[in-house]
């Protein structure tokens, strides 16, 4: 069980007073650790993007198989899910790229997935990724390759965040230059059916669910902050 470090209240006033942003319009990869973590970090901004007409390409990185240890078609199911989900945000399934690394193993596969993502990702492209101190192993290697790949080709990298809502504390972000991208009603109706699809991770028959209701504040803002490189 996840006992946040600061309540939701209290980013609430920490993050009010943010300057906004506006994504680029260009190609965007949507790098993903989990199935969710897309929602739960930028379903807001892949809505507007694809309400625009403007190309999102999803990286599935891993299936989400491990969240609750060894349970048979959980994989399959998360992989299910997230398609839904991706459909209520705008994003057709060809345009979800699995990349089936380990769930939780991602610190022995940084390497290969920088390599993946140098064959996905090209000139022009807005890379969309976890930051990559965000209190999840997974999220940290994600944020690093992403980070690598947009040094490398020279490309825009902007850094959504989840874990840090529930595991950080004010001083985790001092000094950080976060922005704020204001959510229309449109933009936040989609982002809540499109978490609503993930009832994997919001309900568990028996046990504790990934994502109990508690933890789902920083889902339900009228905004989504964010970290451009």
């Amino acid at each position: 069980m996840i006992i946040p470090v600061v309540q939701e209240a209290e980013w609430m006033s920490l993050l009010s007073d943010l300057p906004p942003w506006q994504p680029p319009e260009k190609h965007t990869v949507v790098v993903s650790p989990h199935p969710d973590d897309e929602t739960l970090g930028s379903g807001g901004l892949i809505t507007r993007l694809r309400s625009k007409g403007i190309d999102v390409t999803v990286i599935a990185v891993t299936d989400g198989e491990n969240a609750y240890g060894e349970e048979p078609r959980l994989g399959e199911i998360r992989e299910q899910e997230q398609a839904n989900a991706l459909g209520k945000l705008g994003v057709n399934p060809k345009h979800i790229i699995r990349f089936r690394f380990p769930d939780s193993g991602l610190w022995n596969c940084e390497r290969r997935l920088v390599g993946g993502l140098r064959s996905v990702v090209s000139a022009n492209t807005h890379i969309i990724a976890p930051w990559r101190f965000d209190f999840h192993p997974d999220h940290e290697v994600c944020g690093r390759a992403a980070e690598a790949i947009a040094k490398e080709k020279e490309i825009q990298l902007t850094s959504y965040f989840f874990w840090t809502w529930h595991r950080g504390d004010r001083k985790t972000l001092e000094g950080v230059k976060l922005v704020s991208l204001p959510l229309t009603a449109t933009e936040i109706r989609a982002k809540q059916s499109a978490l609503h699809c993930h009832q994997s991770q919001l309900q568990r028959a028996g046990g504790s669910p990934i994502l109990p209701n508690y933890l789902l504040g920083p889902a339900r803002r009228s905004f989504e902050v964010f970290l451009p490189a």
